[in-house]
């Protein structure tokens, strides 16, 4: 329901979502919308501005985040959890919040950047890598992650199962 979000500014993360009602966890918030996909070796013919908003797809290719979801601010500690194209809130949400995700969902590279999500267990630091985060966030995490993390997941730790 795009009707009970609306981007706004989030202060020096730039535009943010934020929820104009409240959600209970697990309810469903908006569809994410994503671009055709496109090779990370073809990414120089995009426009900077669009590469600001990617999401990894797969180890070879990546997709431009449509608005709204384009503006979905990472957050170590988010209210919001994405599963394919779907936005949930991963805890309640009130009215007036912002809506967060934790861009490690999906992540490889291990590129890193600074962290403006003032969360209490913020680093300041995100490294852009679900294999980065602590295990029981992975744990945590797994049943959400794309297939390509979760077959990694398991290859990395053979003797674990799947949640």
């Amino acid at each position: 329901m795009i009707a009970d979000i609306e981007v706004r500014e989030a202060g020096k993360k730039g535009l943010g979502v934020f929820a104009l009602r409240g959600f209970a966890r697990g309810e469903f918030i908006f569809r994410r919308r994503n671009g055709p996909a496109i090779r990370y070796e073809d990414l120089e013919r995009v426009p900077a501005e669009q590469r600001e908003h990617l999401t990894e797809l797969d180890r070879e290719h990546c997709a431009i985040v449509e608005p709204p979801g384009a503006y979905l601010n990472h957050s170590c500690e988010p209210n919001a959890m994405r599963s394919g194209v779907k936005v949930f809130a991963w805890r309640p949400i009130a009215a007036g919040d912002e809506v967060t995700i934790d861009y490690r969902l999906n992540a490889f590279g291990g590129d890193s950047w600074p962290c403006l999500c003032g969360a209490p267990s913020c680093t300041g630091t995100v490294v852009g890598s679900f294999f980065a985060l602590d295990m029981a966030k992975q744990q945590a995490y797994l049943p959400y992650a794309p297939a390509f993390i979760r077959k990694e997941w398991r290859a990395r730790l053979p003797h674990a199962t799947l949640l």
